[in-house]
């Protein structure tokens, strides 16, 4: 309709314009009738071609608002399924979805050689030792005394004590789970052992992981046991402007940087290895603070542990008893990651051990026992009586006293340029003796305080530098070498250290090491070769038992048992990592 009345309308309108132009200029001539049907067609057809236009973008906006029907359609279907399926998703198809545990595995294949001079009492004065504990002797204070004295007259024999290839292999399995956005959980079961002997316990030989504990079993043990190595919850949250998260459990404290620097791995541990490189048990509350300040990486955790328990479940032989003066071993403080980026990072450590115990709950095999009586309470043995361990039983043993307390504080300061990495790590340990060790064995050998010997109680400080440098090779691999030095009365709690030859970071004296890590098979398996260079320059490094000794001075009585004084340890490593 509109068509056919716009073809009239534009007629009407020529033919009104005709008779006007007519009727005003009678005087100019007069169009004949065939020009103006042919001016009336030649409307026409412009209109007649307008018209089919229009009616093509009227079917093409019809198609358009249908697809947007169609399309609305479809969407609202897609709505109602997802509405549909979250209405079914019952609280058990939550859990499957949400709360699942992720699993890696670290299989580790270790070669070591060690050759070591190691001082040591005289065959003859041995031989008269071993006389004694297989006749039972028994001796009094007095008597005792004499003994250390004549030992202390005494000079030592030098051994040289190798073992060209020993073989350990650990495995650690990884657990991770984070079943909401503030909850998360980490999980490590771990098991270690030597090639050819999964007995688990050790003949003692006077080093402090000579003895299979609780801090240390899941590096140096060798039973084959399957062990919790860690297992801690972490939750996030908020105050305020300032996010912080509280950890409760099993702690991860071994393995803590700058480990990583030489083994082409990542940080194992929270704790600054350099300080604690040891299994315990505790908790931790840190915040954020780098949105805050605007300091890149800036965080602040404080950290709580016990190291000993020593009532009521405890297990031990006076944990029932009303008048044991053996306290838990519990520590504080805190770990400070001053600046990080992507090249370079400051952290700090301060760590509080508050009644220390002379020793921790463990199992060993002892050559020989030794038993003592206190007949006037003093807490010195009047009376010992040796006894041979001709059947190899396993010795059950606990702390017998609290001797003081230790401060630790580490500085790491850790960057790379370019290629090259490189750390420095400063340390230093103050300890504070206020007790001696009811143990006889620390009595018979003079060892009975803390970084102190004969019951003298004199505040000792010790120092340590660690220091390393690699560069990367075009073909991914490193190289590289470290060197850590620790000074007369230098301690630590290191003791977990994954070392055969004994933990590096607590020597009193020198290392020298020197590496190479080469990744194989995407990265999954690297091969690491290196060798280790021990120079000790005072006795019982890692022990905070009695006074060290330099090694130069040592006499038949420091070297009870065996002290060593230079090693090498060439090693080879194949780990797995997925």
């Amino acid at each position: 309709m509109i068509k056919r009345y716009t073809m009239i309308g534009l007629t009407g309108a020529l033919l009104s314009a005709q008779m006007f132009t007519g009727a005003a200029f009678a005087g100019e001539p007069t169009p004949s009738q065939q020009e103006l049907i042919n001016e009336i067609n030649m409307l026409k057809n412009i209109v007649m071609d307008l018209n089919e236009r229009l009616a093509g973008a009227e079917e093409m906006l019809m198609m358009t608002l249908e697809m947007k029907e169609q399309q609305d359609t479809q969407n609202i279907e897609v709505i109602d399924v997802i509405d549909e399926l979250d209405e079914r998703l019952s609280d058990a198809e939550k859990h499957t979805a949400l709360d699942r545990i992720s699993m890696g595995v670290e299989l580790e294949t270790q070669f070591n050689s060690l050759d070591m001079d190691v001082a040591s009492i005289p065959a003859a004065t041995q031989i008269q030792i071993n006389q004694m504990a297989l006749a039972g002797a028994q001796f009094s204070a007095a008597e005792l005394n004499q003994f250390q004295q004549t030992l202390r007259q005494q000079g030592i024999e030098n051994q040289n004590i190798k073992n060209s290839s020993l073989f350990t292999s650990r495995i650690r399995l990884d657990l991770r789970g984070k079943p909401t956005r503030n909850l998360s959980f980490v999980g490590r079961l771990s098991a270690a052992k030597v090639f050819g002997d999964s007995t688990g316990v050790k003949w003692y030989n006077g080093g402090p992981n000579a003895v299979t504990m609780d801090g240390n079993v899941h590096s140096t043990g060798s039973d084959s046991a399957l062990r919790v190595e860690r297992a801690f919850f972490t939750y996030f949250g908020e105050m305020g402007e300032i996010p912080y998260h509280f950890s409760l459990g099993r702690r991860p404290a071994i393995g803590g940087a700058p480990t990583e620097f030489s083994t082409s791995s990542v940080v194992g541990g929270s704790p600054m290895a350099h300080g604690i490189n040891w299994q315990f048990d505790g908790a931790s509350l840190g915040f954020k603070l780098a949105d805050l300040t605007g300091i890149p990486g800036l965080d602040f955790k404080l950290c709580w542990g016990v190291g000993f328990e020593s009532g009521v479940g405890s297990g031990n032989s006076y944990s029932m008893s009303y008048n044991s003066d053996v306290d838990d071993m519990q520590f504080a403080g805190w770990i400070a990651n001053l600046y990080e980026d992507e090249d370079t990072k400051i952290v700090n450590m301060y760590a509080h051990a508050m009644d220390i115990t002379d020793g921790f709950t463990g199992l060993v095999v002892m050559p020989f026992t030794l038993t003592g009586q206190d007949f006037n309470g003093d807490g010195r043995y009047d009376q010992y009586q040796m006894n041979a361990n001709t059947g190899g039983f396993i010795s059950r043993t606990e702390p017998t006293a609290n001797i003081g307390s230790i401060d630790l504080v580490t500085l790491l300061g850790q960057s790379k340029i370019g290629d090259v990495g490189f750390f420095v790590d400063l340390a230093l340990s103050h300890a504070r003796p206020s007790g001696i060790s009811a143990n006889p064995m620390m009595q018979f050998l003079g060892t009975d305080a803390l970084l102190n010997s004969n019951g003298e109680q004199n505040d000792r400080t010790g120092y340590s530098v660690w220091a390393g440098l690699k560069t990367e090779l075009p073909w991914q691999a490193t190289i590289g070498v470290e060197y850590n030095w620790g000074s007369e009365y230098w301690i630590s709690f290191t003791g977990g250290e994954d070392n055969p030859a004994g933990s590096k970071l607590a020597t009193r004296g020198s290392v020298y090491e020197i590496f190479y890590n080469h990744p194989m098979v995407e990265g999954k398996l690297i091969l690491s070769v290196g060798a280790q260079y021990y120079d000790y320059e005072y006795s019982g490094s890692g022990n905070p038992m009695g006074a060290p000794v330099k090694i130069a001075d040592l006499n038949s009585l420091d070297a009870f048992l065996p002290v060593t004084d230079t090693m090498w340890n060439y090693y080879m490593n194949l780990v797995y990592r997925w």
